[in-house]
């Protein structure tokens, strides 16, 4: 009996739920709910509410787009950051390149301040003088590269904005200049003071680490043809400096300026990168 009474209470409990069921069809239990409203026309009225992208577009938080980049540089060691898109920071004199996402900007008291993990470079809005040159810059740069300090100038508009191309015809004149040899193909020098070189009265006169070289020159706009170069005998433990050098300045050149005081000589045998003195 014990048995058969466990099973007849679940029928039991069934014929009660189905008399329920029965008896307020849908009513109290609110189901199935009301019939499902059609799809909406896509997209909805009044879309998009404005024009894209939105007035002050990015919106606060975000790094806002930069038009040209923002450069600077310091000697001692020789160095030079550019802040586009990414922040890059190369310091020529050790071979380092350091490039980050740039952040969104800190508007200070005295200038702009970027912060990432590896680079913080404060801008203070405050004449600097670059110690090698008369050129005065508008702006005292400080920059934190894994923790080392580097000062230095920089300008956002100016002297150090984007530069035009190699064969544009704006090239600075060369008589009567001198200047640091910071990098031979691509590659930095190692002791700036026996790499560098000098313009004078149809002259060049260069020393890429070894023995003086020399030779005679003209320039055309930014076309610059060096005659027969003449030099020193020295022999000296790495030669490869003042080979490549020489086999740049053998054939016809073409400056090109990267910052307001630093160009590019380049031939089909290479570039030699100046800074001016």
């Amino acid at each position: 009996m014990r048995i058969l009474a466990i099973a007849v209470l679940p029928l039991a409990l069934a014929v009660s739920a189905c008399d329920t069921m029965s008896n307020d069809p849908y009513g109290q239990s609110g189901y199935p709910p009301a019939p499902y409203p059609g799809p909406e026309p896509y997209p909805p009225q009044g879309y998009p509410p404005q024009p894209y992208p939105p007035q002050g577009y990015p919106e606060p938080g975000y790094p806002a787009p930069v038009p040209d980049a923002y450069r600077a540089q310091g000697t001692e060691p020789f160095w030079d950051l550019t802040i586009g898109r990414d922040m890059v920071f190369t310091d020529r004199g050790n071979g380092l390149v350091v490039s980050q996402p740039t952040p969104q900007v800190i508007v200070g008291v005295a200038g702009e301040i970027y912060r990432t993990q590896r680079l913080e470079v404060n801008i203070v809005h405050a004449r600097c003088n670059d110690g090698m040159s008369d050129r005065a810059y508008p702006d005292t740069v400080q920059v934190y590269v894994d923790g080392r300090l580097y000062r230095g100038c920089g300008d956002g508009g100016g002297a150090l904005a984007p530069v035009p191309p190699v064969g544009s015809g704006v090239a600075p004149p060369l008589d009567r200049t001198r200047w640091a040899v910071v990098a031979i193909n691509n590659r930095p020098t190692p002791r700036q003071g026996e790499f560098s070189m000098e313009f004078d009265a149809g002259r060049v006169s260069a020393k890429f680490g070894c023995n003086g070289i020399g030779a005679g020159y003209t320039q055309t706009g930014s076309t610059v043809d060096a005659g027969a170069i003449i030099g020193t005998q020295m022999a000296c433990p790495d030669m490869s400096w003042e080979a490549q050098g020489a086999a740049v300045l053998d054939q016809v050149m073409q400056v090109r300026t990267l910052a307001s005081n630093r160009i590019s000589l380049t031939s089909s045998a290479g570039t030699i990168e100046l800074m001016r003195r």
